[in-house]
Order: C-alpha cells, then sequence, then structure tokens
C-alpha cells in the first residue's frame, strides 16, 4: 500500500497534462500513486498519460468510454490502494509540499478529512484571492487539528463543494456504501462533499494556499446555463442527505439559503419558463424567516414570488440586479475615497517629517560625510 491515491479524471486536457504532473511528481513526499483516468478523451491525453507511466511506475492509467468526471472519479476510487485519497483536476496546479502536509495533519491528527486553501490563477499568473474555507477568520488557531461538526457546520453549504481541496482517509470513505459520486448530473461533487462533511468525525485544517485553481480553462465543464436544472436534482439529494445523517435540523436555515441562492444563479441564464415556474414553486414552499437576514436574497427571493410572468419578471429582475451592481460600485468607490484620503493625510504627514529632516542643522554638517561615503 502507498500513503495517498491520487485520483485524476482526464478529459482533452493534453495542453495541461505537463505541468500537472511536474507538480505532482515533484513533490516533497514521493510516497503516493497517480490513478489516472482517461475517460474518452478525443485530443492526445492518453498517449501522454502512457509516456508517463512508462517513465514512473507510480502512474497508473486507465482508459474508459467517455462517462463524465464523476465516473470517471468512481473508477479511480475503485482502484485505488493508498491509505488516504485525493482528487485532483489536470488543468490546476498544487504546492509541491501538499502531500507531505496534508498527509501529516491527517496522521498526527488522526483526521477523517484535512482540508487545506486554494486560490485561484489564469495565463497571467496566481492570484492572491483566497477561495473556499475561511476557517482562519472564525475559528481559533489551536482548533484547527481537531475539527468536529460542531465547529464547521456553517461551512457545509457555503461552497468549496470541490474534493481536491480536501484529502480523505480510505478506512472513513470505505465505512459507507455509498462514497460515489453521482452520474448523469452536473455539480455531482456537492453530494459527496456534504456526505463528508457531515459524517467526518474529526477534521484537521491546513492554514495555507496548497492548490491553484485554473480560470481560464475553455474546455472545463463550467456550471453553465445548461446544466441548471440539474440543480433542482441536486438540492433534493442534498436534503435527502441532511435528514438521514439526522443534520437537517441543525442546517435547516444553511440549507434554505443553499436552495435560494443556487436556484437563483441559473434563473436568468436557463431563460426558460420552466425553469422559472419550478422556481417559483419551490420558494413558495420556504419560510422566508430562514432567509430574511440575508436582505439581498431576500429582495430576489420576493420578486420571484410577486410575478406569474417570466418576462415580466426577468425585465424587473434586472433592473433590480443592474441597481444592486450600481450601488456595490459606489460602495466600494466611497471606500476607495476614503483610504484615498487617509493614505494622502499619512503621506503629508511623513512629508513634513521628511522636510523637517532635511532643513535640521545635523543634515546639513553632516552632508560632506554622505559624500565622502557615497
Amino acid at each position: 500500500m502507498v500513503k495517498i491515491s491520487v485520483i485524476i479524471p482526464v478529459y482533452n486536457a493534453s495542453e495541461f497534462l505537463d505541468d500537472a504532473f511536474d507538480c505532482l511528481l515533484n513533490q516533497t513526499s514521493t510516497d503516493f500513486e497517480l490513478v489516472c483516468v482517461n475517460d474518452g478523451s478525443k485530443d492526445n491525453s492518453l498517449e501522454i498519460l502512457e509516456a508517463f507511466a512508462a517513465k514512473d511506475s507510480r502512474v497508473k492509467v486507465i482508459d474508459k468510454e467517455n462517462g463524465g468526471c464523476g465516473s470517471a472519479r468512481n473508477r479511480g476510487l475503485e482502484e485505488a490502494e493508498g491509505d488516504y485519497i485525493y482528487f485532483f483536476d489536470p488543468d490546476d496546479i498544487l504546492e509541491k509540499n501538499t502531500f507531505e502536509l496534508a498527509y501529516n495533519s491527517a496522521v498526527e491528527n488522526k483526521s477523517d478529512m484535512v482540508v487545506f486553501k486554494a486560490n485561484i490563477f489564469d495565463k497571467d499568473g496566481i492570484s492572491n484571492r483566497q477561495i473556499f474555507f475561511y476557517y482562519n477568520k472564525t475559528i481559533k488557531k489551536e482548533k484547527f487539528n481537531n475539527l468536529t461538526f460542531e465547529d464547521i457546520k456553517n461551512y457545509v453549504l457555503k461552497g468549496g463543494y470541490a474534493p481536491w481541496s480536501k484529502l480523505y482517509k480510505k478506512e472513513f470513505l470505505d465505512a459507507y456504501d455509498d462514497f460515489k459520486f453521482d452520474l448523469g448530473l452536473a455539480f455531482d461533487d456537492v453530494p459527496f462533499h456534504v456526505k463528508s462533511m457531515v459524517r467526518a468525525k474529526k477534521i484537521s485544517f491546513v492554514n495555507k494556499i496548497l492548490y491553484h485553481y485554473r480560470v481560464d480553462n475553455v474546455n472545463s465543464v463550467n456550471s453553465t446555463a445548461s446544466n441548471g436544472f440539474d440543480i433542482f436534482k441536486i438540492i433534493d439529494i442534498v436534503e435527502n442527505i441532511l435528514r438521514s445523517e439526522n443534520r437537517f435540523e441543525d442546517l435547516k436555515k444553511e440549507f434554505y439559503v443553499f436552495q435560494v441562492t443556487h436556484i437563483l444563479i441559473y434563473i436568468i441564464s436557463t431563460d426558460s419558463d420552466e425553469y422559472f415556474r419550478t422556481a417559483r414553486e419551490r420558494f413558495s414552499k420556504i419560510n422566508r424567516k430562514c432567509i430574511e437576514d440575508k436582505k439581498i436574497l431576500a429582495q430576489r427571493f420576493d420578486l420571484v414570488l410577486k410575478y406569474e410572468d417570466f418576462d415580466e419578471f426577468k425585465k424587473e429582475y434586472q433592473i433590480f440586479m443592474l441597481n444592486y451592481e450600481i450601488s456595490r460600485l459606489e460602495r466600494k468607490s466611497r471606500k476607495l475615497k476614503s483610504e484615498n484620503a487617509k493614505l494622502k493625510k499619512e503621506n503629508n504627514k511623513l512629508k513634513k517629517e521628511n522636510d523637517k529632516i532635511l532643513s535640521s542643522r545635523s543634515w546639513k554638517i553632516t552632508e560632506p560625510l554622505r559624500k565622502i561615503r557615497n
């Protein structure tokens, strides 16, 4: 057995594989296997994978018909032999000490799963913008190695659904018969994430950005408008998970915020009367008190229920979102002006101090010495 099985679903990723294998094969911890599942790629991804496998025995290649990312990950899980499971997307990049830090945290803290931070990058380089898991802002540092559900419950339904920011103990996953990715659905990583977060007895957190997520891959399977209808199915699956794990009451308010938020994401982009009617039906069953402290979300929620005609709603909703964006930019502008005024004040203060130094008797007397030193 190896320490970590890294499961990599590959579909038409040939242009990224060299960079991916550079960060993977040069990890500071070397005891791992790369389970590469070629999911019916139409480019030369398979040939590249096989070339890496010929050079390094840690690389395993599985070739299968196209079935989607979830299908490829499930196949990788079947073949994985490591003590821990890690999922990696081949168009992204890892810090080269990721396996070492995550594995050590898992073993030392006997964690069912380890969570770490991520940021984004594109052709212009790596951004300092962090995404997901702001544990360091809400949880005391001394808790990082011993997080329970009570510590992280506010994060279960607030994003970070992708599995590539987590290391899983295989024994933990194997203890259940349903730790699989749902097939034929967009957003299939959401149920997997929710199951792991509500079931894990102990979670540890590495307070470092270890994963760099690419945002400019035009071939990436993004959350596009065509996937919008799947969100209703995902919401139902998540509700069933929470109820079956006896966590629905613990996360009832968070669940309804999650539901409204994600339905609204696609209500315009799908441009569908059927989607709109389904959204109205769902919203009519939600107690508004569950979302009323989210002011903008509640206002958008009200607009859906106010209109029966999709075209009328769409016009009003677009005006609302435009006004919201204008208000947001105005707030940002005021903040920047305030910061600029503070900087000007500080700059003037420093300038006065500098002028005072330059006009001082000691500065003038020491001028010959400074010339000699130069």
